[in-house]
């Protein structure tokens, strides 16, 4: 399910944590690696991404950014887009889906109005 991502929420939601990883998948397996995403224009910018990750996306473009709670008990942001290499070495993304999400034990349970059952919710309405 594609949830739409307002920038203004998703920039708000970035400053919340202090931790991000890119996770590709190229080679044959995963790749996952710690990244500083900036969000620019809409886009998020990851200056450094890495020699794997600026290798593999060419093939295949969809990576997902996750950025876990500060503290136990809290929501990690996971952020999915497009990303491409730009002229500086950049990957850029464009998102395309962005939820919170909180395992099954971490929090109070409740009913989650997205039907997710781990305490999901969407970036924004």
């Amino acid at each position: 399910m594609s949830i739409p991502v307002e920038m203004a929420a998703l920039d708000e939601a970035l400053s919340r944590h202090d931790t991000a990883y890119l996770l590709t998948s190229g080679d044959g397996r995963p790749h996952v690696a710690e990244v500083f995403p900036q969000l620019v224009d809409g886009h998020l910018i990851l200056a450094e991404p890495g020699r794997t990750a600026r290798r593999v996306v060419g093939d295949r473009s969809e990576v997902t950014v996750m950025l876990p709670p500060r503290e136990y008990g809290g929501y990690t942001l996971i952020i999915d887009g497009t990303g491409e290499v730009d002229a500086d070495d950049a990957l850029r993304i464009a998102p395309t889906h962005a939820v919170w999400h909180r395992a099954a034990g971490h929090g109070p349970q409740t009913d989650s109005p997205t039907g997710c059952g781990n305490d999901c919710q969407p970036l924004s309405d």
